[in-house]
């Protein structure tokens, strides 16, 4: 959790974050839900997932589950919060 918020604190101005625990001890996700916001999935080692507000919770899991992951240089304060 600690990893999710502060990769957040790196996108986002004072984030106020929902906390979500994953399936089967995948992790958490870290919820910033509002427009733009967006959802940080973080797995026990501490890799992340970063999905935008536009796709759905499910949808973020199935990629997270598969082994998608953000690049930890994506997550800066440039607005660049592509996928990994």
């Amino acid at each position: 959790m600690v990893v999710g918020r502060a990769h957040f604190a790196q996108l986002r101005t004072d984030p106020v974050l929902n906390v979500i625990e994953l399936p089967d001890g995948l992790g958490v996700c870290l919820v910033h839900a509002v427009r733009g916001g967006g959802k940080i999935y973080v797995a026990p080692d501490e890799s992340a997932l970063f999905a935008g507000s536009a796709v759905d919770f499910e949808a973020g899991l199935d990629a997270f589950r598969d082994g998608a992951r953000t690049p930890l240089e994506k997550f800066d304060n440039n607005g660049s919060r592509t996928q990994g």
